[in-house]
C-alpha cells in the first residue's frame, strides 16, 4: 500500500508535468519565431523587447542548449539597446538558466550596459544587475565595485533599482484559476490556446508573459504538492 500510494503520487506530479510541458511549447512556439533572424533589425527588437518577456517566467523549461541559442543570439546582435533589455529579461530569474557560461555573458553584458552613456542603457543594465543580486562572481562583483568608484552617482541609481525590483517581484506573483490545481490547468490551457500566433505587439506580450506566469505557478505548485505529501508521509513512518 506504501509503495502504490508513493507511485500514484509520484505519477500524478508527473502527468502534471508532461501537461504543463506541452503548454510551455506550445506558448512558446506562439510566442517565438522558429527561425531568429540574424539580419532583421526589427526582429531582433521584437525578440529582445516583447518576445523574450513574454518566454521568460518558462525559460526553465528549456533544455541548456536551447537556452543557450537564444542567448548567444542575442548576446551577438549589434545593438546593445536590444542587448541589455534582452539581458534585463534573462537576469529576472537568474538561476533558472542552466549554463555558468550564459548566467557569467548576461552579467558581463549587463556591466557593460550599466557604465554606457545612454541613460535607456544604462537603467536597464543597472536593472539586469539587480536582478541577478547574489550571482556576480568575485571578478564581476569587483567590476561593480569599480563602476561606482568611476561613478558614484551610480550607487543611488543601483540602490533605487534594487526597491524598484522588489517591489516588481511582490507585483509578479499571481494566483491560479482555482484551487484545484488540474482544473487550473485545464483553464490555461485554454488561455495558451487563444494567445495569437506570433507577438508583434506589447499588449500581446503582456498576454502572453500572464499565461506562462500561471504556467510556472502551476509547475510550483505541483513540485511543492508532492514535497509535502512526501514529508507527510515521512513523518507518518517515524
Amino acid at each position: 500500500m506504501h509503495d502504490k500510494f508513493k507511485g500514484s503520487e509520484i505519477g500524478n506530479f508527473e502527468a502534471r508535468l508532461s501537461r504543463l510541458v506541452d503548454l510551455q511549447r506550445s506558448l512558446c512556439s506562439k510566442a517565438l519565431p522558429q527561425d531568429m533572424e540574424d539580419d532583421n533589425p526589427e526582429a531582433t527588437r521584437r525578440l529582445a523587447t516583447m518576445q523574450i518577456p513574454a518566454i521568460q517566467p518558462v525559460f526553465k523549461f528549456y533544455s541548456p542548449g536551447a537556452q543557450s541559442d537564444i542567448v548567444d543570439h542575442m548576446m551577438t546582435t549589434n545593438d546593445i539597446s536590444n542587448r541589455t533589455v534582452a539581458v534585463a529579461a534573462f537576469a529576472t530569474n537568474l538561476n533558472e538558466v542552466h549554463e555558468p557560461s550564459d548566467r557569467g555573458r548576461i552579467i558581463n553584458q549587463a556591466l557593460l550596459s550599466f557604465a554606457d552613456d545612454n541613460p535607456l542603457i544604462r537603467d536597464n543594465g543597472g536593472r539586469a544587475l539587480a536582478r541577478a543580486h547574489g550571482h556576480l562572481d568575485a571578478v564581476q562583483q569587483e567590476r561593480l565595485t569599480q563602476l561606482f568608484h568611476g561613478n558614484p552617482g551610480l550607487v543611488q541609481q543601483y540602490n533605487e533599482l534594487m526597491k524598484e525590483q522588489q517591489a516588481w517581484y511582490r507585483e509578479e506573483r499571481v494566483q491560479l484559476p482555482s484551487p484545484n490545481l488540474d482544473r487550473s490547468i485545464d483553464t490555461i490551457a485554454g488561455q495558451v490556446q487563444r494567445l495569437p500566433e506570433g507577438i508583434s505587439t506589447p499588449e500581446q506580450a503582456v498576454a502572453a508573459h500572464k499565461v506562462a506566469k500561471l504556467v510556472a505557478e502551476s509547475y510550483n505548485c505541483a513540485h511543492n504538492e508532492l514535497i509535502g505529501r512526501s514529508r507527510e508521509r515521512s513523518s507518518l513512518g517515524r
